[in-house]
């Protein structure tokens, strides 16, 4: 399994991102099937939705949530109060880092189902311990 970050699902929505051609190479190997299921969570997915509407429009946001609602390949994990919790908390055991609550409750998913690799282009999962690929 491999964890998709919002990142990577930016970089691929959109064809000006800095990261989308890397973001498309990467995504070939995906699909071949490289690191298996695509996990993500519903944070991510809001964060997600409301970047492309901004950068790309209602319709494009509105196609990717139904692409992604139909994937048989991602899976999306839904957070429950309890992981907000406990992405609150490792947010407040780490004030040195300037981590997002999205991002703690990513690294908490993370954990709970034992992904060490995340689709990324955000530098907070390595240093959270974790692979960032490409």
């Amino acid at each position: 399994m491999i964890f998709v970050d919002t990142s990577a699902w930016l970089a691929l929505a959109d064809s000006h991102d800095r990261d989308h051609s890397a973001a498309q190479a990467f995504a070939q190997r995906l699909s071949r099937g490289e690191f298996g299921k695509q996990v993500t969570t519903n944070y991510i997915l809001t964060e997600t939705l409301t970047i492309v509407r901004r950068r790309l429009g209602h319709t494009v946001a509105l196609n990717l949530s139904e692409n992604l609602a139909k994937s048989e390949v991602v899976r999306t994990f839904w957070i429950e109060p309890v992981h907000h919790r406990e992405a609150i908390r490792l947010m407040a055991d780490h004030r040195d880092k300037e981590w997002s609550v999205t991002d703690c409750s990513s690294f908490v998913v993370m954990h709970a189902l034992q992904i060490q690799d995340a689709f990324t282009f955000d530098r907070d999962f390595a240093r959270a311990g974790f692979t960032a690929v490409p």
